[in-house]
This record gives structure tokens, C-alpha cells and sequence, in this order.
């Protein structure tokens, strides 16, 4: 029970790290980014964050759904949790690959990345991911055209590690307008790889963050996957993207 991205995949990627508003939890005020330096700022306990998501596959199908994040959690460490679902609970399985957004529970660091996670599954028992050697994400703070690479492995349950690789640049600050509105933006450039089973997965990815000083909730993700070695399964992602629609 991997997790689709970072970023998404992060995506994780992935899905992400870094939503809801600033401060809370008891800890000392969070450092404020400039617009020439990144520095994480931890989400408020109860943040709720509404993305739209449109994911694309090998088979030229289509999915599109809403994807739900709420902080359950914020520790005087700066550490968070968040809780990510389809409010549809819709299983999804595109080919031999199972593209549902199952129930997830996300443990963070403090500066946003994330650390493990528990995923419960419609068909069976839950699944906790943990990862070591390392951590994916931007590493807080990162001044602009700074470039970061992470080694990491990614062990669900009593499954094998999967050792990924992930290469980064804090690319730039600009403008970007979405669903829910007009932001100043830090925007992240990054490559993600892993091989199994014989097949090299590689997700390009480009993700833009809240610059306000604010917070650094996630705004927008565009992910582009490409395989090499063995021929990837059918239904294997071939672009994903995320928008977010609201906040509060």
C-alpha cells in the first residue's frame, strides 16, 4: 500500500505536506518566508483544505475526484498530522492498478515533510508506511535556485523497502491564480525515482506553495510520470494534478 505520489508523492506526493493557515499548537511563532527565502510554516490545528485532482493513466482513462485534507493535529515541535480521503470513498482500479484514495493518515515533521503514514484500505486491514534514511519534500529553508537531493526508503507493512530518489529546486516565486484564489507562490521543481519489479518510474514534478508568510499550504501540483526497463503494469499513472479548490 504505497503512496501514489509525493508531492502526490509527494506527492507524496504525495501528496502533501504544508496546508491550513499559521501557527497554533503552542509552539513559538513560525518563522515567515521573504520572497526570496522558503521557510515552512506549520499548519493550524482544524485546517481543512478541498483539492480537485484529475489523474490520467497508460489506458487513456481518466479520473477525476476530490481529494479532502484535514490538520488533526499540531505538536509544540512543530509536527503535525493530517487526515486525506475521497469524501466519495469510490474504489478505483484502472487495469491491474488500484488508483483509489483510500483513507490516510499522514504524520509530518516540522519542517512539513512527511515522516509515516497509516492507509486504511476498503479490502482489508490498515497499512502503515514508514520511511527511512531519509525524508522527500523541500527541506525548510531553502533560499531561491537552491537544489536539494534525498535519499529515501518506503516500507508498508511487512512488504520489502522501496528505495526512491529525489532531486530538487526551490525554481522560483510568481503568481499563480486557482480555484480558490489568487496567491504569490514559492514554486518547486523536482524528479522522483524508483524501480520495482524491473520497471523505473520517474515522476517530474512542479508544485507551487502559499508564499504569503501565512502558512505554506500546497496550491497547485502537476506531476508527469515516464517508465523504462520492464513495461510498466496497465493502468500505471501516466500525469496527475491537483488543484485546491478551498480552505478554511
Amino acid at each position: 500500500m504505497t503512496r501514489k505520489h509525493l508531492a502526490s508523492s509527494l506527492l507524496i506526493s504525495t501528496l502533501l505536506a504544508g496546508c491550513g493557515g499559521g501557527g497554533g499548537g503552542g509552539a513559538d511563532a513560525p518563522v515567515r518566508s521573504s520572497a526570496a527565502t522558503y521557510t515552512f510554516v506549520r499548519p493550524k490545528p482544524g485546517a481543512h483544505l478541498v483539492f480537485a485532482q484529475k489523474l490520467t493513466d497508460n489506458l487513456n482513462n481518466t479520473i477525476n475526484r476530490t481529494m479532502v485534507q484535514d490538520v488533526t493535529s499540531v505538536n509544540a515541535d512543530g509536527s503535525f498530522t493530517v487526515h486525506e480521503e475521497d469524501p466519495s470513498h469510490d474504489r478505483t482500479v484502472s487495469g491491474s492498478v488500484d488508483q483509489s484514495l483510500y483513507p490516510t493518515d499522514y504524520q509530518y515533521n516540522a519542517s512539513g515533510q512527511p515522516t509515516s503514514w497509516v492507509v486504511a484500505p476498503s479490502t482489508g486491514a490498515t497499512v502503515r508506511c514508514t520511511l527511512s534514511q531519509g525524508n522527500p519534500g523541500a527541506p525548510s529553508p531553502l533560499t531561491l535556485g537552491q537544489a536539494w537531493t534525498v535519499n529515501y526508503v518506503e516500507t508498508c507493512g511487512t512488504g520489502a523497502g522501496t528505495a526512491f530518489t529525489q532531486s530538487g529546486t526551490l525554481a522560483g516565486a510568481e503568481t499563480i491564480t486557482v480555484a480558490a484564489g489568487t496567491f504569490s507562490a514559492f514554486k518547486f521543481t523536482s524528479t522522483v525515482t524508483r524501480t520495482v519489479n524491473g520497471t523505473t518510474r520517474t515522476e517530474t514534478v512542479t508544485l507551487w506553495r502559499d508564499a504569503s508568510g501565512a502558512d505554506s499550504r500546497a496550491l497547485k501540483s502537476a506531476s508527469v510520470f515516464t517508465y523504462s526497463g520492464a513495461t510498466p503494469p496497465a493502468g500505471a499513472l501516466v500525469s496527475e494534478t491537483s488543484e485546491l479548490q478551498s480552505y478554511q
